[in-house]
């Protein structure tokens, strides 16, 4: 799969630190962002771990040295989306054990990660940092929120209150570092040449709204960097409360011979 990929962090107008993290790395087929919590630094620890130890499992898949998938995986998914789900419980693992340190303890992050493997996207998560698919100037939701308001909302339980109320959505039912274990969304993903994937903190979603980044998002009149520094800007425009990760990934059209070796390579995955 060819790409274009774009991305870019910004601490917002109100924090006093950056507690997002994010990771860039065609040569692993990797994209990460991570949205830590807890204060005091300790959000930024827990998304600097996500991250680097992430691309440390993803370095060791890449020299034939990944470490044992457990058994009892999902037997749905490929190899190369049970290593993804693997790589994300290794992370929530060593946030958890760094909060044995009382300066860490309660720290988490969330994660979104996607993984390319030939013309699939593996699109995983955990907690509620979105990931958004542009397909012909419809922008939907393609990962999963694990917040007490989105979980109301599934069970048809929503209220005036909950909309009124803020902590409703920011109290996530599913992050890193909190458990031993954690339950990883995952899905995989067929975009086409044209479609654009925005994966961010909430940090964008909160203060700018969908149909704003939508519009810019289909603006052919500005290049991949361009909408990334306008959707950052969007969302300082809009208050910038928090900080505001995006990383956008544009699905190019190959050639035969392209499409060809994507292919002899999936084959082999």
């Amino acid at each position: 799969m060819k790409l274009k990929i774009a991305g870019k962090s910004h601490i917002g107008k109100k924090r006093k630190i950056n507690e997002d993290n994010y990771l860039i790395r065609p040569d692993l087929g990797l994209y990460v962002i991570a949205d830590g919590m807890g204060g005091h630094k300790a959000g930024e620890v827990a998304s600097l771990i996500v991250v680097e130890s992430m691309e440390d499992y993803w370095k060791r898949v890449n020299i034939n040295e990944a470490p044992s998938l457990p058994k009892g995986m999902k037997k749905d998914v490929s190899d190369i989306a049970k290593h993804l789900i693997n790589s994300i419980s290794f992370a929530n693992t060593i946030v958890h054990e760094a909060q044995k340190e009382p300066q860490y303890l309660r720290m988490g992050s969330t994660v979104s990660a996607l993984l390319i493997e030939g013309d699939i996207i593996w699109l995983a998560n955990v907690g509620d940092s979105p990931v958004y698919l542009l397909d012909q100037g419809r922008l939907r939701l393609v990962s999963e929120e694990h917040s007490v308001e989105a979980e109301q909302k599934n069970l048809g339980i929503y209220d005036s209150f909950s909309s009124t109320n803020p902590l409703m959505k920011n109290m996530l039912t599913r992050v890193l570092g909190l458990h031993e274990k954690v339950d990883v969304y995952i899905i995989p993903m067929r975009p086409e040449p044209g479609d654009i994937i925005l994966m961010c903190s909430d940090g964008l979603t909160n203060f700018m709204s969908q149909q704003s980044i939508t519009k810019t998002l289909s603006d052919v009149s500005k290049s991949l960097e361009e909408k990334v520094d306008l959707l950052i800007d969007g969302a300082n425009d809009g208050g910038g409360g928090d900080n505001i990760t995006v990383i956008l990934l544009e699905v190019l059209e190959e050639g035969r011979w392209e499409r060809f070796k994507s292919r002899f390579k999936s084959s082999r995955v």
